[in-house]
């Protein structure tokens, strides 16, 4: 496989949810009253139901804009979360009509909503934007803040938000550009090329905002050259990324030499993180304090971890789990964990980040009977408290054929069957389990993977027990105990859709690793990613001939087959 065929590689999944459009224009209205009913605006309880207003706001105005037909509606919430970026910003008020336009909103029954992911998983606060400028101050006759969809709807208002308050005229707009991810191209419309002229004439200085560049670059190279295109001049063009690019490392074509066209000003790492936080541990450094050698620690792909801290008494762990409703969706999870013995209770920390108590303990590698029977358990567990109505099959299949293909030259389909749907752990790996001095097992980050920008997504709980297997390198016997101990307890007779379940873990780690490896500089997690690599190589060649032969099989001859 060719270094250009691991990116192509499936492993991001597409995180948009299809919801009610009045539900959500409902929960935005309830956000602002609830903020209409404080007097202290300075408190900072007050700043994290701004900027859960502000979420959801910019969620809504996406998503109307992304809606055919709905203009109107998604330039009267354009107002609305420009307001409320002002008010975080700020001037610590909110402006009385901004009710009257929410409630004379008519929107569409169903929406498709995307996922901003910078606020889902990577601590991009909003108010870091406020925070570049206040450092990296610019002048100019006006501003014309051009917002890539998603996110890019809500920090585009926060950037006009930071020229408003110090009386430049500043105006906005969303765009989304399309094709393939690296290699995206914009078409705008004409009323963006009114909007463009009608700022060109007033000597705007034009800025790109989006989190990213990702891999490729390609999102912002589009809008920025499709200004170029229609008569802004380049150098008055300037690229507000959320992290600084290595040029040399992305995708779209000849990306290096267009992006150093452009003036750009990246983020730094978010400074909104709770008080007590002290070390850092994220970017894979937690493994320093888990394994007793370099020699043991997995690879880790860094800038897909989400930021985790330990408080200064090293009693806790502080980890972003998301601003807003996000990060309250974890925590139910998270408590449901502890709530069944699986976890510790999480403890909202301010700015995202949740709060739990360091579990002590060890961390075993191989898995006896008792570790066994206690992940059947958990399985159980899993599939009883985690159900969702919301999983599907195509999009799993999909990256199964197309991983194999692409990574293997292996031409091969599964079926996956959903009986029992769940939100899955999707990190059954030994290290993500501590062992108590009574051989309890503990899960540690159970309640975000399942539910990211990463596949599965909603599955079958035949994921996790699949997960289970591979990663504990269960032998047919083991496998035996984990598979008959959850159907004893659970009820569900699993072993039918096992086989297939098995190949698309295997096809998406691996595909997983090879994309990580290929991010990498350093020797040492290269080497880590590439031995990592050929253990879910041998797995599937292992697997397949077998997954074949379970297709015309029928129990008890199939879980010998799939084992």
């Amino acid at each position: 496989m060719s270094s250009s065929d691991s990116w192509n590689l499936l492993v991001f999944r597409d995180g948009r949810r299809v919801l009610n459009g009045p539900e959500l224009l409902g929960t935005l209205r309830e956000n602002l009253n609830a903020l209409y009913s404080i007097s202290d605006f300075s408190l900072p309880s007050t700043r994290e139901r701004l900027t859960e207003a502000l979420l959801r706001s910019g969620e809504l105005e996406c998503s109307l804009a992304d809606h055919e037909g709905c203009h109107r509606a998604a330039d009267i919430l354009a107002r609305t979360t420009d307001q409320l970026a002002i008010a975080l910003s700020g001037q610590l008020k909110l402006p009385s009509p901004i009710l009257d336009n929410i409630n004379a909103l008519d929107v569409p029954e169903l929406l498709a909503v995307p996922i901003p992911e910078g606020f889902c998983y990577y601590a991009l606060h909003p108010l870091d934007y406020i925070d570049l400028l206040n450092e990296n101050p610019l002048s100019a006759p006006a501003a014309a803040v051009v917002g890539i969809r998603s996110i890019g709807a809500t920090l585009s208002a926060v950037v006009r938000a930071w020229f408003e308050l110090r009386g430049i005229p500043a105006d906005r707009i969303t765009v989304r550009p399309s094709g393939h991810p690296f290699d995206r191209t914009l078409m705008l419309s004409d009323r963006d090329l009114q909007w463009i002229t009608n700022k060109l004439q007033r000597h705007a200085l034009f800025l790109v905002i989006d989190e990213g560049p990702g891999l490729s670059g390609s999102s912002f190279l589009a809008v920025a050259e499709a200004l170029v295109r229609v008569g802004v001049p380049q150098d008055r063009i300037l690229l507000l990324p959320s992290s600084q690019p290595k040029l040399s490392s992305l995708l779209a074509p000849n990306a290096a030499t267009r992006w150093i066209r452009f003036k750009s000003i990246a983020l730094k790492p978010t400074r909104h993180i709770p008080t007590d936080a002290a070390d850092d541990i994220g970017w894979g450094a937690w493994r320093s304090m888990v394994f007793a050698n370099e020699h043991q620690w997995p690879g880790v792909w860094s800038w897909t971890e989400r930021r985790k801290f330990l408080s200064a008494d090293r009693r806790n762990i502080l980890r972003f789990d998301g601003y807003g409703h996000y990060g309250s969706a974890v925590r139910r999870r998270t408590h449901i964990l502890a709530e069944h013995g699986w976890g510790a209770h999480p403890h909202p920390a301010a700015d995202g980040f949740s709060r739990c108590t360091w579990i002590a303990g060890e961390r075993r590698t191989q898995a006896d009977r008792d570790i066994v029977l206690q992940l059947a358990r958990y399985c159980t567990f899993r599939a009883a408290h985690f159900e969702t109505a919301n999983a599907s099959t195509n999009a799993l299949e999909e990256m199964t054929q197309i991983n194999l293909e692409r990574a293997l030259n292996v031409s091969h389909s599964v079926v996956l069957p959903i009986e029992r749907p769940v939100i899955a752990d999707a990190r059954m790996m030994p290290h993500e389990w501590i062992a108590t001095d009574r051989g309890r097992l503990f899960k540690v980050d159970a309640a975000t993977h399942g539910d990211d920008h990463f596949y599965p997504g909603a599955t079958d709980i035949a994921w996790d027990l699949a997960g289970a297997i591979v990663e504990w390198k269960l032998d047919e016997e083991a496998s035996d105990l984990l598979i008959g101990e959850y159907e004893r307890i659970s009820g569900d007779s699993i072993q039918t859709r096992l086989p297939g379940y098995l190949v698309a873990y295997c096809a998406f780690r691996l595909g997983f690793i090879l994309s990580a490896g290929r991010s990498v500089s350093d020797a040492k997690e290269s080497a880590r990613f590439r031995c990592e690599a050929n253990q879910y190589r041998g797995k599937l060649g292992s697997l397949l001939p077998l997954a074949t032969a379970a297709k015309n099989l029928t129990h008890p001859e199939l879980r010998a087959a799939a084992l």
